[in-house]
């Protein structure tokens, strides 16, 4: 139980509540190639939402629905953004509870892998 509740606190201390994950990375979806996109991930009461910030451009932000996590502590779950395929337009892998999760890059935006 005591290494249950140290985790807890280790995982709120570097994720916060709600459970928040911030990294940049260049996708192909920037107007200027130096300048990467901003992408935050949210675990919302178990909804996990990915927000894009193309270029840090606000006007051009995106929502991405991730999945919806249920069982007791779903909210607890930290979500883990990163990138894989092409190097100019790669794929977005989020992982959250064991459970990994594929947004495609279409080229201009990313589109969940059915």
């Amino acid at each position: 139980m005591a290494m249950n509740w140290s985790g807890t606190l280790i995982d709120t201390v570097r994720y916060g509540y709600p459970r928040t994950t911030q990294v940049d990375h260049l996708v192909g979806h920037e107007l200027d190639p130096h300048v990467p996109t901003h992408f935050t991930a949210l675990n919302l009461k178990g909804q996990v939402l990915i927000f894009e910030v193309p270029g840090g451009d606000g006007a051009q932000a995106r929502l991405l629905q991730g999945p919806h996590l249920v069982g007791t502590g779903a909210d607890l779950a930290p979500v883990l953004l990163t990138f894989s395929g092409d190097a100019t337009h790669p794929d977005l892998v989020v992982t959250v509870n064991g459970l990994q999760v594929l947004f495609h890059n279409t080229g201009t935006s990313y589109a969940p892998m059915r």
